[in-house]
């Protein structure tokens, strides 16, 4: 259908997709509308000059087969955040599974109150659960996010991405996702979590603050080209699908996946609580509740749930 410099006429396109003219050039409206460049000219048809950097929905449920994840998805162009979004969704009844995802935030957020800067170009989704676990547990799903996304990494782009405890993803000493889990439950039991992905994918470095963008690194930049973003989250997707699954029936499987991944464990490491609350030692391994055990200088273990840790070697935290 297509000729040799790649036009293709609107009255083949009519025939071949079976529409109108009318409705031929309407479709071609709206694409260019969405960023495609679509050379146009008499007596020649149509040609595609560019596809632009964009994620549609169609192109992601296209081959995804999952059961509980992504089932309904939400793409929004720019929003403040995934997460609250998400949330809101949530406590108005939508279904577990249910994905939120922007092109651009406005207002990310990261853990400890941080702002997530956000640019175009990355993958930001929040993801709706509805887990039938005591709330206590709750955090392993950070762990389990943070699973899945580097396998998601490895697999596709076969980059050895790993987990600093207890939600970033690095390579190569250099920070390029994070996950944020958020809770609405009673004493004994969970109304929903939202768990939150950010992970660099084509963006400029430069977009980022300097503080941060020496500890930064993106996908795009790792591999040396531009990532198909469609893929990378309809991989992303299923991993999610299939990592709380395992979850669910027995969350010993996502800890055993986690120490692998870890690039933790066996680190001397700082972990702040707070200004002027530091303490130090050796990351000796995580407990059944997902929480970091220290080994102090003289010896004694302590557990920490939640702090803001950094790796002796170098490592830092956006």
């Amino acid at each position: 259908m297509r000729s040799k410099t790649g036009f293709v006429s609107g009255e083949e396109l009519a025939k071949k997709l079976n529409f109108s003219r009318t409705a031929v050039w309407k479709h071609i409206k709206t694409l260019r509308q969405n960023g495609y460049s679509i050379e146009a000219i008499p007596s020649k048809g149509y040609r595609l000059t560019c596809v632009p950097d964009v994620i549609l929905p169609d192109d992601v449920r296209k081959g995804l087969k999952t059961s509980v994840i992504g089932r309904k998805l939400h793409l929004l162009p720019e929003t403040g955040s995934t997460n609250t979004l998400a949330a809101s969704m949530a406590r108005e009844g939508a279904d577990e599974g249910t994905v939120v995802i922007a092109e651009l935030q406005t207002g990310g957020k990261g853990r400890l109150g941080r702002t997530w800067t956000s640019p175009p170009g990355n993958l930001y989704l929040s993801v709706v659960l509805r887990p039938d676990i005591p709330p206590y547990k709750a955090p392993l799903i950070t762990l389990m996010g943070a699973v899945a996304v580097a396998s998601t990494i490895r697999e596709q782009l076969k980059l050895r991405a790993g987990i600093k405890w207890p939600n970033d993803i690095y390579f190569a000493g250099k920070k390029m996702g994070g996950i944020l889990t958020e809770m609405s439950a009673e004493p004994d039991r969970i109304h929903h979590v939202v768990l939150g992905i950010g992970i660099d994918v084509n963006m400029d470095l430069n977009e980022l603050p300097a503080e941060i963008r020496r500890m930064s690194t993106t996908l795009a930049v790792e591999t040396g080209g531009k990532i198909d973003r469609t893929a990378l989250l309809r991989q992303l997707l299923s991993e999610l699908d299939r990592w709380y699954a395992k979850f669910l029936e027995n969350e010993t499987s996502v800890l055993a996946e986690w120490r692998k991944l870890d690039i933790t464990l066996g680190s001397r490491v700082s972990v702040a609580f707070g200004p002027g609350a530091v303490m130090e030692g050796i990351a000796d391994d995580l407990d059944q509740e997902g929480r970091l055990v220290l080994r102090l200088k003289d010896g004694t273990l302590r557990t920490v749930a939640a702090g803001d840790v950094t790796i002796q070697k170098g490592a830092g935290d956006r």
